[in-house]
């Protein structure tokens, strides 16, 4: 499971509004004053990300919690979602270059394929199932 804290927000009656702070690997690295990467995340500041779960715990606005996900799921949506459209329009790409050798069909082929792609991404995630799986979930209050 991967765990984080997240604020209270909003308690609603069957769910829960929380926040978290995004954090960039750059807070504990021993180089981080002679990188650029490390400047550009002082550039763009402290973001949070708010998102909806389930309330299993009872806890009111302005408790700390700490909420997990699946690490399976995780990687399964990162596949589907970078994986799976890269892969295809690669395979779209190589049949179309090999049955009509002309670039513009190739190109036309590979960006049709990346649409499909992404319908298909959109598909399954909205499905319950995965939906579910990916959700994630309170563990305790802090």
């Amino acid at each position: 499971m991967i765990e984080e804290s997240a604020v209270v927000i909003e308690v609603r009656e069957h769910q829960v509004l929380l926040e978290t702070q995004r954090r960039s690997a750059c807070q504990s690295c021993s180089v981080k004053s002679g990188c650029g990467t490390s400047t550009l995340a002082k550039v763009v500041g402290k973001r949070s990300s708010q998102f909806v779960v389930d309330k299993i715990l009872d806890v009111k606005m302005g408790d700390t919690v700490i909420v997990a996900i699946d690490e399976n799921a995780l990687v399964q949506g990162s596949l589907l979602i970078y994986l799976f459209p890269l892969i295809l329009m690669m395979i779209f790409g190589i049949f179309t270059e090999a049955l009509f050798s002309d670039e513009l069909m190739t190109i036309l082929s590979v960006v049709m394929s990346f649409v499909f792609a992404m319908f298909v991404v959109r598909v399954v995630l909205s499905g319950h199932g995965f939906k579910k799986s990916v959700q994630p979930h309170l563990v305790r209050r802090v």
